[in-house]
C-alpha cells in the first residue's frame, strides 16, 4: 500500500515556514525603513548644524568684542541649538541655546569624545547631535561646538519601532490564520483522495478515483494513479490467470504419470509393455521440460535481454522458411516470401524464435492448399504474416494470452503448450516493437513494427 506523508505535519511546516517568511519580510522591511529614517533625520540634522557653524564663524569675523557676542538671530531660527565656545585652554566662552540646564556638564562628560566628526551624546533622557569644528581668530575663540536637541526625533524612531513590533506580530497572526486556513482547505481534496487510496487492496483493484469532481491541480495526478492502478490490475489478472493455467496444464501429465505407473505396478508384465509405458512417460516428460524451458525463456524475454546484435530479418526468414518447408509441402502449403528486409540492433536469438514461433504457429492453424505471405517493408520497418485460417472470431483477442489455445477440448496433439504467442509479443516488446493481429474474410494477419 502506498504511503502519503502525514497532511497535518505538512500543513504545520508550510503553516510554520509562511510565519516565519511573514515575520523575517515584515522585519526587514521595517528595519530598512527604520534605517532610511534614522539616514533622513541625520541628514537634516547636519544640514541645520553645518549651516548654524557657518552662521557662527561669520558672526565670530564681524565681531570685534568677544563680550559683545550674540547669536539671538540664530537661535531665533533654530531654536533647539545650543553654542559652545570654547579657548584655547578649553575654558568656556560662550554658551547659549536648549533650555537644558546641564549643558556644561554634557559637554565635560563627552570632552574626550570630541572631534570634527559628527556624533550624539545623551544626558539622561535628552539626546543631541554635536558637530564641533574649530576657529582661528584674533578672539581667541578656538572651537566651536553645536549641538541639536534631536529628542523628537529619537521618540518617532522608538514609537515606530514599537508599530513596527505590534504590525509584524499582528500581521504573523493573521497570516498564520489564514495560511491555515488556505492550506487546510487546499489539502481536504488530498486528504479525500489519500482516504480513498488506502480503502484500496489486493481485493478491491477495480476502484477508481473519481478525476472530474476534483479540482485541476489534482486531475493529471489521479488520471497518472488510476492507470497505474489498471496496470496493477491487469497484472494481478494475468497472474492469476497464469497461475490457473499453468496448474492445469501440469496437473494432466502429472496425473498420466502417477496412473500409468500405478497400472504397470499393479502386477508383472511384459517387457515390452514396460517400453511402451516409458516411451509414453518420456513424451510426457519432453512435453513438460519443454514448457518449462518455454515458461523459462518467456521470463528472460520480460526481464529484459542486451541487444546488440545486427539482426538481418530477410536472413532469419529465409532459414526459418528452409527449416519448415519439408512441413509444409507435406501439409500442401505455400511459404511466400516478399519485399525487402531490413536489419535491427537486437538480440538474435530471441528474434528467431520470434520468427520461428510465427511461422511454424501460421503453418499448423493454416489451411490445406493454401499460401503463407510473408511480407517485408523495408521503409515502415514491418514484417507481415498472413494466410488463410479457420478461427472462432472471439478468441482473437486472447491469442498472445499465457497457455490460452484455440482447441476448445485443449489437446496436444500438436505438442504446443500455448505460450509461443505470447513469448513472441514479450520478444517484440523488449525491442521496442508492437505486434498486432487482425481477422477479416477468414485471413489472419500479423503485423510486427519494429
Amino acid at each position: 500500500m502506498l504511503k502519503f506523508l502525514n497532511p497535518k505535519s505538512l500543513i504545520l511546516r508550510l503553516m510554520a515556514a509562511v510565519s516565519f517568511a511573514t515575520v523575517l519580510i515584515f522585519l526587514c522591511f521595517g528595519l530598512y525603513i527604520e534605517y532610511t529614517v534614522k539616514v533622513h533625520f541625520a541628514q537634516m540634522d547636519m544640514y541645520e548644524l553645518e549651516l548654524v557653524s557657518k552662521s557662527v564663524k561669520n558672526t565670530l569675523q564681524h565681531t570685534h568684542n568677544a563680550s559683545k557676542i550674540s547669536f539671538d538671530s540664530i537661535l531665533l531660527s533654530h531654536p533647539n541649538i545650543f553654542i559652545y565656545l570654547e579657548d584655547k585652554g578649553e575654558q568656556l566662552v560662550y554658551l547659549v541655546g536648549s533650555n537644558n540646564s546641564n549643558l556644561t556638564a554634557l559637554i565635560a562628560k563627552n570632552r574626550f569624545l570630541q572631534n570634527e566628526n559628527p556624533q550624539i551624546w545623551n544626558e539622561g533622557e535628552n539626546y543631541y547631535r554635536v558637530l564641533i569644528s574649530t576657529v582661528q581668530n584674533d578672539k581667541n575663540i578656538a572651537k566651536i561646538t553645536v549641538g541639536i536637541n534631536i529628542d523628537f526625533h529619537q521618540h518617532y524612531i522608538q514609537h515606530f519601532r514599537t508599530s513596527l513590533w505590534l504590525a509584524t506580530l499582528i500581521a504573523c497572526f493573521v497570516t498564520v490564520i489564514t495560511s491555515f486556513l488556505v492550506i487546510y482547505f487546499g489539502f481536504k481534496p488530498i486528504k479525500t483522495i489519500s482516504k480513498k487510496i488506502r480503502d484500496i487492496t489486493t481485493e478491491r483493484l477495480n476502484t477508481r478515483l473519481d478525476e472530474k469532481h476534483t479540482v485541476n491541480e489534482l486531475k493529471s495526478l489521479i488520471i497518472s494513479f488510476n492507470q497505474m492502478i489498471e496496470n496493477i490490475e491487469d497484472v494481478f489478472d494475468r497472474q492469476s490467470n497464469f497461475s490457473a493455467d499453468i496448474a492445469h496444464e501440469l496437473r494432466t501429465p502429472i496425473s498420466s504419470l502417477i496412473a500409468q505407473t500405478q497400472i504397470i505396478l499393479n502386477q508383472a508384465r511384459k517387457e515390452e509393455e514396460y517400453k511402451e509405458i516409458l516411451y509414453s512417460n518420456l513424451e510426457e516428460f519432453e512435453r513438460m521440460s519443454k514448457m518449462v524451458n518455454d515458461m523459462l525463456f518467456l521470463s528472460t524475454c520480460e526481464g529484459g535481454a542486451i541487444l546488440k546484435d545486427e539482426v538481418d530479418l530477410s536472413e532469419e526468414i529465409s532459414k526459418t522458411v528452409e527449416y519448415f518447408s519439408i512441413l509444409a509441402e507435406e501439409r500442401n502449403i505455400t511459404l511466400l516470401t516478399q519485399g525487402w528486409g531490413f536489419k535491427i540492433i537486437g538480440n538474435k536469438e530471441m528474434i528467431r524464435r520470434a520468427v520461428v514461433n510465427l511461422i511454424s504457429n501460421a503453418i499448423y492453424y493454416a489451411e490445406k492448399n493454401s499460401v503463407i505471405h510473408i511480407t517485408l517493408f523495408k521503409d515502415k520497418k514491418i514484417l507481415q504474416i498472413s494466410n488463410k485460417a479457420q478461427i472462432p472470431i472471439q478468441n482473437i483477442d486472447r491469442l498472445f494470452d499465457r497457455f490460452y489455445r484455440i482447441e476448445s477440448a485443449r489437446d496436444r496433439k500438436s505438442g504446443g503448450s500455448g505460450i509461443g504467442l505470447a513469448i513472441v509479443k514479450s520478444i517484440i516488446k523488449v525491442h521496442k516493437g508492437d505486434i498486432s493481429v487482425a481477422y477479416n474474410d477468414g485471413v489472419i494477419t500479423f503485423d510486427i513494427k519494429f
